[in-house]
């Protein structure tokens, strides 16, 4: 699958090959070393079934999202990150998209995530209802949101 969008493509990459092992210390760049954290985002990969999705400039990573199958027609958004010269310019939004679209194609009828509380109005935006409460998650405010697909 791929979609271009001001020369940026959107396609999915597997596990193990030179694009995942460059996804790793990216994310890590974007998601935990801003706030100190010292893992890696690779110990939250669940290579067997995680699927990935980057977004490119040219070869060039600039941003990436996980969608990780569950029960019962539901798939999990994770990691979702933007390289931040890349940001406000749709990039995020269109990686959203595309994920929705790939998860409604491969049968999937529910999106779930934990949204960082900066990012509840983006996903708010694009439809998801949050429910629960207020949570953690690497010491981060988290609230969990969803979409029917």
């Amino acid at each position: 699958m791929d979609r271009t969008r001001k020369n940026i493509s959107i396609k999915t990459f597997e596990y193990g090959y030179d694009i995942y092992r460059e996804s790793v210390p990216f994310r890590n760049k974007v998601l935990l070393e801003p706030h100190d954290r010292p893992e890696s985002c690779s110990d939250f990969d669940f290579p067997e079934i995680d699927i990935y999705i980057g977004a490119f400039l040219g070869e060039h990573l600039i941003g990436t999202v996980i969608l990780t199958p569950r029960e019962n027609g539901t798939v999990q958004m994770r990691q979702l990150a933007v390289e931040e010269n890349y940001r406000s310019q749709g990039i995020g939004r269109d990686l959203v998209l595309f994920s929705e679209n790939l998860a409604r194609e491969r049968g999937f009828s529910i999106m779930v995530l934990h949204a960082r509380e900066s990012a509840v109005a983006f996903y708010l935006r694009l439809g998801y209802e949050r429910f629960g409460d207020r949570f953690l998650e690497i010491d981060l405010p988290h609230w969990e949101m969803k979409k029917a697909l």
